[in-house]
């Protein structure tokens, strides 16, 4: 049988490093751990093994707020600077970010949405599963040695919401993570809108209020925030999420594939400045293409580009340089003729469902416009026109190379004066006349870098690259006006205003369709935010109480909040004084809530026994345990001024018991109407479980059943299992023990009514 307060140390570990957030998963035997000495998250699992390690991307920043995603393997974690990133810890691998732009305060993910209790309002079985249509796109580490990673699921897990509050005072909303959907400005519902901080902010259990913990001026209160597009379209909403999340995932992957394809150019690029460069910074402007037309059409080549084919570019070195050249061109037209082009289409599909979704304005009007999915498809179908582009230049490049190789190892062989090989193919006047038009472009070519310099690039060879950069194409293709489709489009201006047809932006790069069909849908997805963030409404202010902060500093608030899915009540608990707590149970379906303030010292030390103890105790740290139990830890300080810490398991049914009731009203104040109980009125020393040590800090898990106490130097970590299961006779040779215990302890005596 299980003691709900029973507990046994199994593992401690010297840490090395000073520790600041400590978080149990949910789903696995997984502690989180943040040190900002490198603002570092350590995934651990409970024998100390480490599963990964997360650093940011940038430096001097810390980690402000991390949340593990419920049920799931996702933790999400807040940097100073406003960045939000989602890290897979089973593939070890970040999967997603986002920036705020400012530092982030507090980060939660909520409880898991049951989409069942929602099935009268959204019936979503009509949905198509897109897996049904669409092949799964071609695994890049198989195309491509320079792919970094497979493809990431964002809407993976049960649907929970991300609630993040910032120092400006927003509170930010998002589906899955990925979707905002809501934003919330305090300030205008403050009464010192320049001296506050959030504490806390969490969504409550029916998915219409936001609960949010934070300090005005000198008062310590509670708001709540109503919302009731959230709870009656969430179900829509998730779908929309989901699908949203599909999209990013499509995007990402278009990202991963264009970097392969860049990476593979750049060594397309980097055999020809190796071999060419050099001979064209020596030559004078303008003169490159002349050399080697001169060198076609009449057979001589002046003596620096003589010296250059015969020495330095050698036929050996030419074959090799083909060689090299044509497997990255066989790389890139695998990448954009598969994973691209199925990407692009995939994406074109999602967007169409999106479309789709805009129509059905009784569930989405708050959500989606018809304008914007409408220009987001056009901007897929101009980037797949672009990838079909690009795999036609893709072709001719290839064709030119290959003609323009042939004919120069010729050349080599001929300046030589050594026999032509019998298996070199002979040059026709076809090719000829091709290679003409090729060399006319040898000339340098000036393109801008993203940061907005020129730079010269000299023998002009290549022509996918300009399709990699950001942007305007240097050589577009020439439309073909014969063909019977170019002849509609020019005869009909009505054709080609029409949406239905995807405009070709000639002119226009690949990178530079990406950029826009980014754009594009990221506009589709912005009204979600500010519709739903205008409907949230100031429901009730609590005021908890007004803190001396010379005494009591913000950074001694401790606050916790969870929820109970068997009643949906919100189960709030805040440090309003040093030594006293305030625990609300808030019923939002019927509109009232349950509060008590704990007291843990007393005006004037009374004894107990022979002794003063227990009526000194400071809260240093709580958290809900589960839905039944608090977790605390207290520190005591005894007549003789001996420190001994305490981890108590506090049962909310007793809390429950003593708590007076209040209807929520728009204005409520606990600080003078609420009654002061001691924690040693309603709770037996037997509950009191002795710390070796001095002590911070704790995280707990209810569904784990483990507890982790933080030493007071941040630098230890102690891990104990609870809910031990005993047989009858070591359950009572076990509570034996914690009276003897307790008895032994020169800090604690027994209680006496």
């Amino acid at each position: 049988m299980a003691q709900i307060n029973s507990m046994k140390q199994i593992s401690a570990r010297n840490m090395g490093f000073r520790v600041n957030i400590m978080k149990w998963s949910n789903k696995m035997d997984l502690i989180a751990i943040v040190s900002n000495d490198k603002a570092e998250v350590i995934i651990q699992r409970l024998n100390w093994q480490k599963i990964c390690t997360f650093l940011p991307s940038i430096e001097n920043v810390n980690v402000k707020a991390i949340s593990w995603q419920p049920d799931e393997t996702i933790i999400a974690v807040a940097y100073s600077n406003g960045k939000v990133v989602l890290f897979d810890v089973e593939k070890d691998d970040e999967i997603y970010s986002f920036d705020l732009n400012y530092e982030i305060e507090t980060l939660h993910w909520t409880k898991p949405v049951s989409t069942s209790d929602y099935a009268d309002s959204f019936d979503s079985k009509n949905d198509l599963n897109y897996e049904n249509y669409l092949p799964p796109l071609p695994n890049l580490n198989s195309l491509s040695s320079s792919a970094r990673r497979n493809t990431i699921n964002f809407s993976k897990g049960s649907p929970s919401f991300l609630i993040i509050s910032l120092v400006t005072g927003e509170i930010c909303i998002s589906v899955l993570g990925v979707l905002p959907c809501g934003t919330i400005d305090i300030k205008k519902h403050l009464q010192t809108p320049n001296d506050y901080k959030i504490l806390d902010v969490q969504m409550g259990s029916t998915f219409d209020e936001i609960i949010l913990f934070v300090k005005d001026g000198l008062q310590i209160k509670i708001l709540v925030f109503k919302n009731n597009v959230l709870s009656k379209y969430i179900k829509p909403l998730l779908n929309l999420a989901r699908k949203h999340g599909h999209i990013l995932e499509t995007l990402s992957y278009i990202k991963e594939t264009i970097q392969c394809i860049v990476e593979a150019w750049e060594t397309v690029l980097l055999e020809m400045d190796n071999k060419l460069t050099k001979y064209a910074n020596s030559q004078p402007e303008g003169t490159i293409s002349a050399d080697f037309l001169e060198l076609l059409m009449f057979g001589v080549a002046t003596p620096e580009l003589e010296k250059f084919l015969t020495r330095d570019l050698t036929e050996k070195g030419l074959k090799k340089l083909g060689t090299s050249i044509e497997l990255s061109y066989s790389t890139i037209q695998n990448l954009v003729v598969k994973p691209l082009h199925s990407a692009a289409v995939k994406l074109f599909f999602h967007l169409n469902t999106i479309k789709g979704l805009s129509e059905n304005t009784y569930f989405y009007k708050d959500f989606l416009t018809v304008d914007t999915t409408e220009k987001a498809i056009s901007s897929a179908g101009s980037f797949l026109l672009k990838i079909l582009e690009l795999q036609q230049t893709i072709d001719q490049s290839v064709t030119d190379y290959k003609i323009f190789w042939c004919w120069l190892s010729v050349v080599i062989v001929r300046l030589l004066d050594e026999p032509l090989p019998d298996d070199v193919a002979a040059v026709t006047q076809e090719d000829i006349t091709y290679l003409a038009e090729f060399l006319n472009n040898f000339d340098d070519c000036i393109f801008e870098k993203e940061d907005g310099t020129q730079v010269r690039r000299k023998f002009n060879l290549e022509r996918v690259g300009q399709y990699l950069e950001d942007s305007k194409i240097n050589f577009p293709q020439k439309c073909d006006n014969s063909q019977q489709w170019n002849k509609l489009l020019n005869e009909n201006e009505c054709l080609q205003k029409s949406k239905y047809i995807f405009s070709h932006h000639a002119d226009a790069s690949l990178i530079q369709e990406h950029n826009a069909l980014k754009k594009s849908i990221h506009n589709v997805f912005i009204k979600p935010n500010e519709s739903v963030g205008e409907l949230f409404k100031l429901k009730s202010e609590i005021d908890c109480n007004i803190i001396d902060v010379s005494n009591f500093p913000e950074n001694l608030i401790k606050t916790s909040f969870f929820i109970n899915k068997f009643n949906q009540s919100d189960l709030l608990a805040i440090s309003v004084k040093e030594k006293e707590l305030i625990f609300i149970e808030m019923l939002p379906q019927e509109n009232i809530l349950r509060a008590i303030n704990i007291a843990l010292s007393y005006t004037t030390r009374v004894p107990f026994g022979n002794k003063n103890v227990f009526n000194d105790m400071n809260l240093k740290d709580l958290q809900f345990y589960n839905e039944t139990t608090l977790s605390m830890l207290v520190k005591d300080i005894s007549e003789d001024n001996k420190i001994s810490h305490y981890f108590i398991q506090f049962p909310i049914d007793i809390i429950k018991s003593k708590c007076v009731v209040r209807n929520i009203d728009s204005k409520i104040n606990l600080f003078n109407d609420l009654p002061r109980v001691h924690i040693l009125d309603i709770l037996d020393v037997n509950y009191f479980k002795p710390i070796d040590g001095n002590c911070n800090g704790i995280a707990v898990s209810g569904s784990r059943k483990v507890a982790s106490i933080l030493s007071d130097n941040c630098k230890k970590v102690r891990i104990y299992e609870m809910e031990i299961e005993y047989d009858d006779d070591e359950e009572v040779d076990m509570s034996s023990h914690n009276n003897t215990l307790m008895d032994n302890s020169k800090d604690s005596i027994a209680f006496n009514e």
